[in-house]
């Protein structure tokens, strides 16, 4: 058990590491809501690799991470943000938003026509085959 919980430990300490990064990436601000001046943290999108990449993390605030972690549970003015989300240069922030959009589409006429909307590049798309986060 005590191997397990070392490489558990281990990678939550790599994660970690990128937050500098993260931070002048997002501007300090949370990636998908855009609110500053919060507590934000390093939040790795699952599935997991074996190793954690930057490539595959966001810097998020608490509300967001409550959200993606609750989304069936999300009212519509909770998720309002992602309209903005979706215009984001960085792959990782456009596929998780687009990945909300694809949640909610159904439900919120909104969410549908901006889903129409936008362009999504290979490099989205294939992050978008892979993000899960009914495995969390």
């Amino acid at each position: 058990m005590a191997k397990g919980y070392d490489k558990h430990i281990e990678r939550k300490n790599k994660v970690a590491d990128y937050g500098k990064n993260l931070a002048r990436r997002a501007k300090s601000k949370c990636e998908l809501c855009e609110a500053a001046h919060v507590k934000l943290h390093v939040y790795e999108v699952p599935p997991y690799e074996h190793e954690p990449e930057i490539e595959r993390c966001l810097l998020l605030c608490d509300e967001c991470i409550k959200k993606l972690e609750n989304l069936d549970k999300m009212k519509e003015n909770d998720l309002r943000f992602v309209t903005e989300a979706v215009w984001s240069n960085v792959p990782i922030v456009k596929a998780v938003a687009v990945y909300i959009l694809r949640k909610i589409e159904n439900k919120y006429y909104w969410a549908a026509n901006l889903r129409d909307e936008i362009y999504l590049d290979e490099e989205t798309l294939n992050l978008l085959d892979i993000i899960d986060f009914s495995h969390r």
